[in-house]
């Protein structure tokens, strides 16, 4: 408990008491037919007495934070019981051991002086009532009452002054004493905060963000009671659902969406700080959530990394009022924690991600390779191996027909070694890192045209090579295997190759007049085929920021475009 809380809780406590000395003042006048004569001057006491006091409980009910309210409130309790010990009698008052209180008072927030001060207002009352009634026959009676009076109102103060240091004392102890256990509350809230950073797995970091969030509440000495707790993140129509919770009763709650469009998770969002809140049965949102319908108070605070809101976290209690400004400061730490851990597993998840990309382009590469080996080149080591063996043969029987075989076999050889340099063309063009895309694409073009006859035909007027090196060594690929699959399937004459430049895009374009294919069917059949032509090409345009489109109809050729983004140029 802070300076501030204690001493609101210490004007509390003084208001209390003057009810009860109004409430004691009223049974006294009302039950004793001695004090009878005294109704309508306390009355009028009782009357402003009543309407200071709640005017005081009017500012503390509403924490009006008024810094002068106990030195105000002090004095006017002094003057105040000055005034009912004149109205009820002076010495004779039935009320004289009331200034008991506010010596003490005094004494105890003020210190001794104060508290002296106080006690000599009342002493030298008494003496002043003693001068009065001194003319009178019972002076005996007037000094014992004045001796007694003033006695009780010095011994209050010594009494005060004496015991107040060591209530002081006391009190600077806890305080001590809960200022030795801050350092460690904060080393403990700093190791939960810093185990939200302790994992790479997404979901364990939603969940501990829950369970973290939770002890730290009971750090600070608060017990929440029965509570329920949900994180809150956007799904892809930027609606909120419950990536994580706990305590949800109902069946169906973690299935719920909300749009964050009005109640407290779109006021957090909103003002990107912790936010206190009543009932959720009274949120526009969060009373579709059967589980929050017994809660009587709640905290939400955003997911929020510079300007971008990930979600939000609710904390919903029983118990009414149970949450503050601290927890929700506490829970603002956690969330700035769990939103870098959050960002740390999503580039975790995504380099993955990426990595096995990679991991199965080798292996589809390393197998593609197998398979071209297979059926070219191996082929065709394999016949010429055995027509040597054929040709060993007729040397001794027929020279002739020997010569003719020799003269096949090198046809043969020359051949399998230009399919094996357009092969090796293929796993690294050198010509693309020396001489540029364009010059890389025209020879594989020549390549293929060598090789089998096929009229590839590539058009690059438009193209003034501004693509970064990485990004050439995509397209290239992109384009030499549409252009394989071109010559492999689809019966084609005739293949065109575009590169062009058109506004802030590049272009990329592979098109055939063979017999087409339907684009749809073949994209629907991927699940049961072992290749997937098309969607490499898609998944190798969006390592670069680029897409893939395939436009192809049976009978009437096919047509494949890459776009991608030019990179910005600066200044």
């Amino acid at each position: 408990m802070n300076d501030k809380e204690t001493q609101q809780g210490a004007e509390w406590g003084i208001c209390l008491v003057r009810w009860g000395l109004l409430l004691y003042i009223i049974l006294d006048v009302l039950l004793n037919p001695a004090h009878h004569d005294l109704l309508i001057r306390l009355a009028v006491f009782v009357a402003a007495f009543g309407i200071y006091n709640l005017a005081v409980t009017f500012l503390l009910t509403f924490r009006t934070d008024f810094a002068f309210l106990p030195t105000l409130t002090f004095i006017v309790d002094v003057v105040a019981l000055l005034a009912l010990i004149f109205l009820s009698g002076g010495l004779d008052s039935p009320f004289y051991f009331f200034p008991v209180l506010v010596i003490l008072v005094g004494t105890h927030r003020f210190g001794s002086r104060l508290g002296l001060a106080a006690a000599l207002a009342f002493v030298l009352s008494s003496g002043f009532y003693a001068l009065q009634g001194w003319a009178g026959a019972a002076r005996a009676e007037l000094l014992f009452r004045m001796i007694m009076q003033m006695g009780l109102y010095l011994l209050t103060a010594a009494a005060g002054a004496v015991l107040g240091p060591q209530l002081a004392g006391r009190s600077d102890g806890r305080q001590g004493a809960e200022g030795q256990r801050l350092p460690d509350n904060i080393r403990v809230i700093y190791e939960m905060a810093s185990s939200l950073s302790a994992t790479l797995n997404y979901q364990r970091v939603l969940d501990a963000i829950l369970d973290i969030s939770r002890l730290g509440f009971d750090e600070l000495g608060t017990r929440v009671g029965q509570s329920v707790g949900l994180v809150f993140l956007y799904d892809d129509n930027r609606c909120l659902y419950p990536a994580s919770y706990r305590n949800l009763s109902t069946a169906g709650d973690e299935k719920r969406r909300i749009d964050a469009n009005a109640g407290i998770v779109a006021e957090a969002i909103h003002s990107a700080g912790a936010v206190l809140g009543a009932s959720p049965a009274d949120d526009p949102e969060l009373s579709a959530f059967r589980s929050l319908e017994t809660c009587r108070s709640m905290l939400c605070v955003p997911l929020r990394a510079g300007f971008e809101t990930y979600g939000a976290v609710l904390f919903a209690s029983s118990r009414p009022g149970v949450y503050t400004e601290q927890h929700g400061e506490l829970l603002g730490i956690f969330c700035n924690q769990a939103t870098i851990a959050l960002q740390n597993a999503t580039l975790y998840q995504s380099l993955r991600a990426e990595r096995d990309k990679i991991v199965d382009k080798e292996e589809e590469a390393r197998h593609k390779l197998a398979r071209d080996l297979h059926d070219g080149p191996t082929q065709d080591v394999a016949a010429i191996a055995m027509r040597l063996n054929f040709a060993r043969l007729l040397v001794e029987r027929d020279p002739t027909r020997a010569r003719a075989e020799l003269e096949r076999l090198e046809d043969l050889a020359h051949r399998t070694v230009k399919e094996i340099r357009s092969m090796l063309f293929t796993l690294r063009p050198i010509i693309l890192e020396t001489e540029g895309l364009i010059a890389a694409v025209q020879q594989y073009a020549e390549n293929i045209r060598e090789d089998d006859g096929l009229n590839v035909v590539v058009d690059a007027e438009h193209y003034d090579d501004c693509l970064d090196i990485e990004v050439q060594g995509v397209v290239f690929a992109i384009m030499e295997e549409a252009i394989n699959n071109a010559r492999k399937h689809a019966q084609a004459s005739r293949i065109s190759v575009r590169l062009a430049v058109q506004g802030d895009l590049f272009v990329g374009q592979v098109s055939d007049n063979g017999i087409g294919f339907d684009v749809r069917a073949v994209e629907s059949s991927y699940g049961t085929r072992g290749s997937l032509g098309m969607i490499n090409l898609k998944e190798r345009a969006e390592l670069v920021g680029g897409s893939v489109s395939i436009e192809s109809t049976p009978g009437q050729g096919t047509r494949i475009t890459l776009l991608i983004p030019l990179p910005e140029q600066l200044p």
